[in-house]
Order: structure tokens, then sequence, then C-alpha cells
């Protein structure tokens, strides 16, 4: 196997393992919400969250204008359309000497289970 193909596997490893900690997947009793879950599933099996929040986050889409092309003379016409998408974040108390755990939705979906600091 040629070195530089290694270097880019151990590379690849090492900064998966490096990467931030994200559940897949949050325990509630005998209940496990994942990845993909709707609001109503995640309500269903862990209840009500202590805590909820949302922000809207800002993305930008860029598109070119219908009818214009880009010739020979180097015009670019690119307009950008900025807008958000609403974040829901619900967090949830396991209990003393547990990580708090925050529940981020978009479009009705978990997207991601984060954790948070240890409960006292």
């Amino acid at each position: 196997m040629n070195k530089c193909v290694i270097a880019f596997v151990v590379a690849t490893v090492s900064a998966t393992l490096s990467a931030p900690g994200f559940a897949e997947s949050l325990r509630c009793k005998t209940k496990l919400a994942h990845i993909g879950d709707t609001k109503a599933d995640v309500l269903d099996k862990c209840g009500d969250p202590v805590m909820t929040d949302s922000f809207c986050q800002p993305i930008a889409i860029a598109a070119q204008p219908q009818g214009v092309q880009n010739g020979n003379n180097n015009v670019q016409n690119n307009t950008v359309i900025s807008t958000c998408e609403n974040i829901d974040i619900w967090t949830y108390n396991p209990g003393s000497g547990k990580f708090m755990t925050h529940l981020y939705f978009s479009r009705g979906e978990l997207q991601s289970i984060r954790y948070g600091d240890r409960v006292k």
C-alpha cells in the first residue's frame, strides 16, 4: 500500500476519533429517541423537555437569474438569497451525575443530539 494512502487513512481515523462527541440516540427509560424521529415521536418516548429554545440559523442560497448566461464577457450575475431555517432545541435532564442532553430539530425531525454539563 502506498505511504500516502496509509497517511490519509491514519489522518482520517484520527480526525474522526477527535471530533466532538455527538450521540446517535437518547435513552428515555426503556425507549430510545433516534436521529430522524419526529417531535411527536420524541415526546411519546421521552415526555416533555425541561426547557425549549429556538433560533433561526442563517442559510444562503446562490442562484443565477433565469436567462442570464456567463459568456465571454466574464460577467457574473449571481443572486445570493439570504434566509434562515428554524432550529428548535429541546433540553432533557437525565438525572444526577448524567449530562444535560440537547436535542436539535429542524423541519420537524431530530437532527442531532449533544451533551451539555453534568447534572449535579
